[in-house]
């Protein structure tokens, strides 16, 4: 989708050189002026790398709501991220996320990891798709938990985390 009077150009993450200022102040000043834009939308839209356990922005950005919104904004991506211990032994973990699901919620992603350092297998992406049958982990969310469902003993994975990332606003 391409905004009208927008260009891709403007979304890449390349900012120009520049060694050459113009002589006179007030062209100078133009010029010096429109860098700083640029190096600052630049700066604004890299991720940002903080994973924390509180709300925090991402430096991410979702295009705009709906064509029936009248909002054309771009949306702001917030990240959360939960310390969910050890993976369950072939049943389900919940854990509370304190996030405000309603009708602005938008989940955009939701990821996580476990380790179990002793194992054949130190790291375990989340989800997990395995090719054995019933040795999948399942992620999910409602309005209070994030669910994590093992068919299979998974509990020496003792350490693991989920990364929530989400808007807020349509």
């Amino acid at each position: 989708m391409t905004l009208p009077g927008v260009s891709s150009q403007q979304y890449e993450s390349f900012v120009p050189v520049y060694d050459v200022i113009p002589e006179h102040w007030e062209m100078a000043r133009q010029q010096l002026v429109e860098q700083l834009k640029k190096i600052t939308n630049q700066l604004n839209a890299c991720e940002i790398g903080w994973f924390l356990d509180q709300e925090v922005v991402a430096g991410k950005n979702l295009f705009p709501g709906t064509t029936a919104s009248t909002n054309q904004n771009y949306r702001t991506v917030l990240r959360k991220v939960f310390a969910t211990g050890a993976l369950p032994n072939n049943t389900q973990n919940k854990y509370a996320h304190g996030i405000i699901v309603n009708a602005n919620f938008t989940l955009i992603t939701m990821y996580g990891g476990a380790s179990n350092p002793s194992g054949t297998f130190p790291s375990l992406p989340m989800p997990y798709t395995s090719i054995t049958a019933g040795r999948n982990v399942q992620l999910d969310m409602d309005q209070t938990y994030i669910y994590i469902t093992t068919a299979f003993n998974y509990s020496g994975y003792t350490q693991s985390f989920v990364v929530v990332e989400y808007t807020q606003e349509l």
